[in-house]
């Protein structure tokens, strides 16, 4: 596998809505990639399709070789059923239908890295064979997995699987030894949620739009325990020179079982602060004092 950027553009989330404004969505993505990302990573049933129907149209203006020189990812496994509630659903059927929409709709005749989205043992072990198929067939090019815990071990372990892809921030380290392990054995690491979701962020809990809404409420769903850690960091707001999301990301980056961050913004501002820390070293003493708040 050719390498890939250090920081990815996350396609999905508010960016994906149809609240938000698809002008500057589409913006938020030429900016990414003339600011030297190379990386998008979506998924199938991201925002009802909208978030990989968005990038389509985001590269829709690129020639032929600049397409080639992005790396384009997309899911595979998760699904909404007739009642609107998402499923699980790993057969050939549903993979095959999933690959051929996300190709029709991003506009390109291969994804660069397909994963298999929170596969079980079972579910690992029947796709394979299928994705397997689809890179002989130069549909994808990289098979991946993007899960947690124990389904990451497996992957980990299997040698079919050329990418993982799982949660780390400042706030958790839980996969850490399987990321190390995965780079033991040659596979490409990418970290979601680089930036804790910027449950830190001062003012998050007074939402002034309706991503800052979209955002706390997912965090009041599903990581009520991370808020509550988060709201406490006060002195990441303190050190001179740096924005907190920049010291959260430029930690991450600084991991060398990690290849790509894979983060999201819907502000320009964001996006530029963000890519500026790629270009930074964290002081040692700096590095220390945030790799001690997962612990």
């Amino acid at each position: 596998m050719s390498d890939i950027s250090r920081l990815g553009f996350g396609c999905s989330g508010p960016w994906g809505m149809r609240w938000f404004d698809e002008t500057r969505a589409i913006g938020l993505i030429r900016t990414a990639i003339n600011s030297g990302i190379t990386q998008f990573d979506t998924g199938s049933f991201y925002c009802d399709g909208e978030a990989e129907r968005r990038l389509g149209l985001a590269l829709s203006d690129l020639e032929a070789n600049e397409k080639e020189a992005l790396t384009i990812s997309s899911k595979t496994g998760t699904r909404k059923n007739t009642r609107g509630k998402l499923v699980k659903d790993f057969s050939e059927e549903a993979m095959r239908h999933d690959l051929e929409t996300s190709l029709q709709r991003i506009g390109v005749c291969r994804l660069d890295i397909l994963y298999l989205h929170g596969p079980d043992d079972d579910s690992l072990q029947k796709a394979l064979p299928v994705l397997v198929g689809f890179k002989q067939q130069g549909l994808i090019g990289n098979i991946g997995v993007c899960g947690v815990g124990r389904g990451l071990e497996v992957a980990t372990n299997t040698p079919e699987v050329d990418v993982i892809m799982g949660t780390f921030n400042i706030l958790t380290h839980r996969h850490q030894e399987t990321f190390r392990n995965a780079k033991q054995q040659g596979k490409k690491v990418v970290s979601i949620a680089p930036l804790a979701q910027g449950l830190y962020r001062q003012g998050f809990l007074q939402p002034r739009s309706l991503p800052d809404l979209w955002y706390l409420a997912r965090a009041m769903v599903k990581n009520r325990t991370e808020l509550r850690r988060a709201r406490s960091l006060k002195w990441l707001h303190e050190i001179e020179g740096w924005k907190a999301s920049q010291l959260a990301l430029r930690f991450v980056l600084d991991q060398t079982d990690i290849d790509t961050a894979m983060m999201t913004t819907t502000r320009p501002e964001h996006l530029i602060l963000n890519i500026a820390a790629t270009e930074r070293n964290l002081p040692e003493m700096l590095s220390a004092k945030l790799a001690a708040l997962a612990k």
